[in-house]
């Protein structure tokens, strides 16, 4: 029996459809599409618990969607996994975002977890009555890290240079225990070596973020093309995770206890940490957002941060701070 050739022509042409989206599905297999869980990566910090409770709590399945959460402890590595497509989305702070972005990622901010209230700050001498004072002395801080971008950012509204005081590089915690231990005139650190100061005899805390709020935030920020090919997914996710902070702010006994046990913190650390901050609800973060025509102190941070990093070389390029922004997916989820 002669088979028509228009018969195998067809044939011919559907066994060519299926091999093109088969290798187009091999090819995007590592980034999650419609219906998959997202793959968020953090590294170890309570601040990001609002995603935690939404899965917790199950607000991301009455949403429809799940996310499934991994540890990367580096901005480097969190660069290479987003690059790679192996994680959608990363824990971050807002002034990271831009070491991000200036490092190749195409990203942008989506939502905002929390405010740093105090959980951050600068640990002196009594001596120091103002940043100039510390004009020659020796600060330890994290190179490139959000403490370094709060420290800078002071420097700059003194009119002083980086090169005015000795910056000694190590590890935030360390760079606590260092000013605790009398080796250095100022440590730039957090919670719980914040609490610390007041056991050194001649030590104070000099300024906390509670001091300057907006300047230190943690936000999620996801690879633009998740958003793209995921968008309505990704208003599902914000709004998942501002369910978890408005439950939380009526049950923070139980949500304590949840972020205690992931964090593997115990209750009078996690307490304490979490007293360092505020979670911001969905009309808050709408808020802190703004719009692209309106922008709000979202904006304001990676703008400032930007211009920060690039004039102290910790960034080789320039960044657009308003493009790292999704104003609209935001306020899309704020709305319903």
């Amino acid at each position: 029996m002669t088979i028509p050739r228009k018969r195998i022509i067809c044939a011919l042409a559907l066994i060519l459809v299926s091999l093109f989206l088969l290798g187009g599905a091999c090819k995007n297999s590592k980034s999650s599409g419609p219906g998959k869980p997202f793959k968020v990566a953090f590294n170890t910090w309570v601040g990001y618990s609002p995603l935690l409770i939404a899965k917790e709590k199950g607000f991301l399945k009455e949403e429809g969607i799940d996310a499934d959460i991994s540890f990367l402890e580096g901005v480097g590595e969190k660069n290479s996994a987003l690059i790679r497509g192996d994680v959608d989305a990363v824990g971050h702070t807002a002034d990271a975002a831009v070491v991000s972005a200036a490092s190749g990622v195409d990203g942008q901010i989506i939502f905002c977890f929390d405010r740093s209230l105090g959980a951050d700050g600068i640990l002196t001498k009594k001596y120091v009555n103002s940043i100039r004072d510390l004009k020659g002395k020796k600060v330890a801080l994290e190179p490139g890290f959000t403490g370094h971008f709060f420290f800078l950012t002071l420097l700059d509204e003194a009119g002083m240079q980086p090169s005015d005081v000795q910056i000694v590089p190590m590890e935030t915690g360390l760079a606590g225990s260092s000013f605790v231990s009398g080796n250095v005139d100022a440590a730039v650190t957090w919670q719980p070596w914040i609490g610390k100061a007041s056991g050194v005899p001649d030590g104070k805390v000099f300024i906390t973020s509670k001091d300057r709020p907006g300047l230190i935030i943690d936000v999620l920020y996801m690879n633009r093309s998740t958003i793209e090919s995921r968008h309505e997914d990704v208003v599902k996710l914000i709004r998942a995770m501002g369910k978890a902070t408005d439950w939380y702010a009526t049950h923070k006994d139980e949500g304590d206890a949840i972020m205690a046990k992931f964090w593997k913190l115990s209750p009078e650390e996690e307490r304490d940490t979490v007293a360092g901050m505020g979670f911001m609800s969905l009309p808050e973060n709408a808020v802190f957002f703004g719009t692209s025509d309106n922008p709000g102190q979202m904006y304001k941070t990676t703008k400032s941060a930007a211009q920060l990093w690039r004039k102290t070389d910790v960034i080789k390029k320039d960044v657009d701070p308003k493009a790292l922004v999704a104003f609209d997916v935001l306020n899309e989820a704020a709305k319903k």
